[in-house]
């Protein structure tokens, strides 16, 4: 169980610090907070893409485009979501049955699989949403990049001082 678990929890952890905050460009706009209908996740993703577009000065074109492209995916991503929550409730109730370590072991693995292809899709949507953008653009994007980076670096020195 201990395998599954660091496998899950790498995965994830690798993915929240590496996918990068200008996914946003791609929210889907009828989802909120754990896919739930409503303003928080949803309201909450359009203001970063908005905010996003401004500091970026994305033109109606480039805004279209974004909209196209996050539009063109979303039957796929809701049923890759959707595939992820029946795994995860798969597994909890293996494991709350008292479920072999093969099973767990099974189940983690194709969990694993799951959040790998999605950080792959994350990485596409990336570079899909930073060819549409003019090389002052990619610039700027990379130096908001390198500023929320430093940021997170901070918060993590923070804490671990607070741990220790």
């Amino acid at each position: 169980m201990n395998k599954w678990k660091a496998l899950a929890g790498s995965l994830v952890l690798g993915s929240a610090l590496t996918t990068s905050g200008m996914v946003l460009a791609f929210p889907d706009e009828d989802q909120g907070h754990r896919g739930h209908k409503g303003h928080h996740g949803g309201h909450h993703k359009e203001r970063m893409f908005e905010h996003l577009a401004e500091k970026l000065d994305l033109t109606e074109g480039q805004k279209a485009q974004l909209k196209a492209n996050r539009e063109a995916g979303k039957d796929a991503r809701k049923a890759q979501r959707e595939e992820r929550h029946a795994l995860h409730k798969q597994l909890r109730e293996a494991i709350e049955s008292g479920a072999d370590q093969a099973t767990l072991d099974s189940l983690g693995a194709k969990l694993g699989q799951l959040e790998v292809q999605k950080m792959q899709r994350m990485h596409e949507k990336q570079v899909q949403f930073e060819s549409i953008l003019t090389d002052e653009q990619k610039a700027k994007l990379a130096e908001m990049k390198a500023e929320r980076m430093e940021r997170h670096e901070k918060r993590m020195q923070r804490w671990q001082k607070d741990e220790g």
